[in-house]
């Protein structure tokens, strides 16, 4: 089957995919407890699959590279939710104690705060749009990409670019 996949045979993904999906979308769920979550990271895991078949090794473990794949994509979404979450935390922290701070961290925390709003600002149009749907509004993929009629894979990669360009201007290092 593995052969008939690495030669581009649909049919072979389409077994494949229904021998390992329900796996795999177990072991995304059970690491981060979000169904619509779950069924995104998956559908990436066989989107990955499908888009990297001819690198598939048919000797080697199918399976451990399928867990590998879902790993992966469970951890940059961790990394990314702690990121979202790391933001969220300082700005309301940096509200709630603001008498408690000097003047020069009070400016410090307002810069930080009006550099990513510039950052934010500085995407095109429709990318903005999506990272501010996913992270403002906490909407996953999936909802984005209907909401807008595109597609989920579209989605993630203007929130990939979008992140990957606020890190750049945050540490030109």
């Amino acid at each position: 089957m593995l052969h008939r996949l690495k030669q581009g045979d649909e049919n072979a993904f389409e077994v494949i995919f229904r021998k390992y999906y329900a796996k795999i979308y177990h072991f995304v769920l059970n690491t981060l407890y979000d169904k619509t979550l779950a069924e995104d990271i998956t559908q990436n895991v066989f989107l990955s699959v499908w888009e990297h078949r001819e690198d598939i090794i048919p000797e080697k473990n199918f399976s451990t590279y399928l867990y590998t794949i879902a790993k992966n994509q469970v951890f940059r979404e961790t990394e990314k939710r702690i990121l979202s979450s790391r933001y969220e935390d300082y700005i309301l922290q940096t509200r709630l104690n603001e008498e408690d701070f000097s003047t020069e961290e009070t400016i410090d925390a307002d810069m930080l705060e009006e550099t990513i709003l510039q950052l934010i600002d500085q995407l095109p149009e429709a990318r903005k749009r999506i990272f501010l749907l996913h992270f403002k509004e906490q909407l996953s993929n999936r909802e984005i990409a209907e909401k807008l009629s595109i597609s989920v894979e579209n989605v993630e990669m203007q929130v990939r670019r979008s992140l990957i360009h606020i890190r750049k201007h945050l540490n030109p290092s």
